[in-house]
C-alpha cells in the first residue's frame, strides 16, 4: 500500500469511528440489548443454559461476558462493536483490493464507514457485527483461494484452515450464517469449478463438525420459531425497505422517506447498469455479486417455507458487499461523472439518515433512563413497579437494578411468548403471571407501558388495556408521566 493511499484509509476509518462513538452513549438500549446485558452478566454455564432455550449461540454473549469485566458502562460495552465493525471495514478494504483494486477498495471502506445500518449495529449490543465480522474473515479466505486457484497459484493449507475456522465462529454468532458460508458453492457451481467445490465442501464439512455441538440444538430452535415468533412475509414493500437500508436508515418520517427510496433505487440501478458494461473484472465482479445476493435471496425464499425470517440484519453482510460492488462502480466511473454521482447519492442518503437515527426516541428505544429517573426519585420503600412485559421491563432492570420490579407473563403460546423458561432460569428473571399477582396487595403501584399496547387493545380488540383495567377496578390513579411512546401510571389504594 502507498503512503497516500495508507493516509486515504487512515482518513475513513478515523471518520468511521467518529460517526460509531457520536452519542453513543445517549442512545437508548432496548429490550435485546437489555437482553444480552442481563444474560451476559451470568456465568458461562448459565449463558449456555440460556441461549440453547433461545435462538442465538452463545459466542457474542461469551465475549461480552469477559468485557463486561473490565466495566459495565454503556460506552463501553457498545465499544465491543464497535471494534468488529470497524474491524469488518478493514476485511472488506482487503478483499476489494485483492479482486478489483485500491482505489474501489478505497471507496467501499467509505461506503461501509458511512452506511447508517453499519454505524446502527455498531452502536447495538446484539451478535450482528461479530457475526458479520467472521462472515467477512470467511470470505476474505475464500477470496485468497480463488485467486490462488486462478492464478495456478498453489493454495496454502493455511487458508483453508481459516475458512474453517472462520465459518465455525460465524456459526457460533448465529444460525443465519450458514447462508454465507455455502455462497461460494453458488459460484462454484455457476463457474464450474468442480475441483475447488469438492474442496470447499470438505472445508464445510469440517465447520459442521466444529459447529455440531450447537447444530444439534437448531431443529429445537426452529421449532420455537414457528410458534412464538411473527415477521411479515416478505413482499415488495419488505424487499423495498431493505433496499433502502443499504444506503439509509427507517423509519425516516414523511418526506425524508421518499427521498431515501429514490436515492436508494437510483443508486442500485445505476452500479447495475455500470457494472453490467463492465468489460474487465466480470469474474471478480460476478463472485462479489453473488456472494452478496445468495443471504437475502435464500431468506427470502426461505420465508415461504417457513416462518418469515426476512430480516435486514439476517444479510447485514450483504451489506458490506454492496458497497464493494458500489465503490468500484463510483472508482471506475469517477471520470465519467457518473461515479460522483452516486457517491454524493450515497453521502446524501447518510445526512439525510443518521441524526434521525441517532435521535430516534420511540419504540423499542424509548427514553428509559428518562423514566427510570423519575422513578427514583419519586418512589417510596413499599411500592410496586410493575411493567406491562418484557420490553420495558428489561431496559429498567439495566438502568436501575436496584429497583424491585416485575413484568407479567407473555400470553402462552401467543407470537409475543419468546422469553423461554430456561432462559429466565439463567438470568434469574421470572414474570408474574398476572397483574393482581405482581401487584401483591401494595398500597401504590406504578405501571409501565407502551402507548402503542394500549392502541393495540382498543382497535384490534376493541377492548381496555386488561392490566390498566384491573387497577382501575382496584386502585385510584393519581398521575400519569409519558416519556414519548411509554407511560408511566401511578396508583393508590
Amino acid at each position: 500500500m502507498k503512503g497516500s493511499e495508507r493516509k486515504y484509509l487512515c482518513s475513513i476509518m478515523g471518520l468511521g469511528i467518529l460517526l460509531r462513538i457520536l452519542l453513543i452513549n445517549s442512545r437508548s438500549i432496548q429490550y435485546d440489548d437489555a437482553f444480552s446485558i442481563l444474560l451476559s452478566a451470568r456465568s458461562l454455564g448459565e449463558i449456555v443454559t440460556g441461549t440453547a432455550a433461545d435462538t442465538m449461540p452463545p459466542l457474542y454473549y461469551f465475549l461480552l461476558h469477559f468485557w463486561m469485566m473490565v466495566s459495565e458502562k454503556l460506552w463501553w460495552l457498545r465499544l465491543l462493536s464497535v471494534i468488529l465493525n470497524m474491524g469488518s471495514i478493514v476485511l472488506l478494504y482487503s478483499l476489494t483490493s485483492q479482486l478489483l483494486g485500491t482505489r474501489s477498495a478505497l471507496w467501499a471502506a467509505f461506503l461501509a464507514a458511512i452506511s447508517p445500518i453499519q454505524i446502527y449495529h455498531a452502536q447495538d449490543l446484539r451478535m450482528y457485527a461479530l457475526l458479520a465480522f467472521w462472515q467477512m474473515a470467511y470470505l476474505w479466505f475464500f477470496g485468497k483461494i480463488w485467486l490462488h486457484h486462478s492464478s495456478e497459484k498453489k493454495i496454502s493449507p493455511w487458508l483453508w484452515v481459516g475458512l474453517a475456522m472462520s465459518g465455525a465462529l460465524a456459526m457460533y454468532c448465529h444460525n443465519l450464517a450458514g447462508f454465507i458460508i455455502i455462497a461460494p458453492n453458488i459460484f462454484l457451481l455457476i463457474k464450474r469449478k468442480w475441483q475447488l467445490l469438492l474442496k470447499l465442501c470438505i472445508a464445510q464439512a469440517a465447520i459442521a463438525l466444529l459447529a455440531a455441538p450447537w447444530l444439534l440444538m437448531v431443529p429445537g430452535q426452529v421449532e420455537k420459531i414457528q410458534g412464538a415468533f411473527w415477521t411479515p412475509r416478505p413482499g415488495l414493500v419488505e424487499v423495498l425497505q431493505a433496499l433502502v437500508l443499504f444506503t439509509a436508515s427507517l423509519p425516516l418520517p414523511g418526506i425524508w422517506f421518499v427521498i431515501a427510496l429514490v436515492l436508494s433505487l437510483y443508486i442500485l440501478v445505476i452500479v447495475i447498469l455500470e457494472l453490467a458494461r463492465m468489460k474487465a473484472d466480470r469474474e471478480r465482479i460476478l463472485l462479489l455479486s453473488v456472494m452478496g445476493l445468495t443471504p437475502p435471496v435464500l431468506l427470502f425464499v426461505l420465508s415461504y417455507v417457513m416462518r418469515p425470517v426476512f430480516v435486514p440484519r439476517g444479510f447485514l453482510i450483504s451489506g458490506f458487499l454492496y458497497a464493494g460492488l458500489a465503490g468500484h462502480m463510483i472508482a471506475q466511473g469517477w471520470e465519467k461523472k457518473i461515479g460522483i454521482f452516486v457517491m454524493a447519492s450515497f453521502v446524501a442518503a447518510c445526512l439525510i439518515s443518521l441524526p434521525y437515527q441517532q435521535t430516534f426516541r420511540q419504540f423499542p428505544r424509548s427514553p428509559f433512563a428518562e423514566a427510570v429517573a423519575m422513578l427514583q426519585e419519586e418512589m417510596q420503600p413499599g411500592d410496586r413497579l410493575i411493567h406491562d412485559n418484557k420490553l420495558s421491563a428489561f431496559p429498567f432492570l439495566v438502568y436501575a437494578p436496584d429497583i424491585e420490579q416485575e413484568f407479567i407473563a407473555d400470553e402462552a403460546g401467543s407470537h409475543n411468548d419468546t422469553l423461554a423458561y430456561a432462559s429466565q432460569e439463567a438470568m434469574q428473571r421470572f414474570p408474574a403471571a398476572n397483574i393482581g399477582l405482581a401487584a401483591d396487595g401494595a398500597e401504590r403501584v406504578y405501571f409501565v407501558v407502551f402507548m402503542q399496547a394500549i392502541e393495540e387493545y382498543a382497535v384490534l380488540q376493541g377492548r381496555a388495556h386488561p392490566q390498566l383495567a384491573w387497577l382501575e377496578a382496584h386502585y385510584q390513579q393519581t398521575a400519569v408521566k409519558v416519556f414519548n411512546d411509554l407511560e408511566v401510571y401511578r396508583f393508590e389504594r
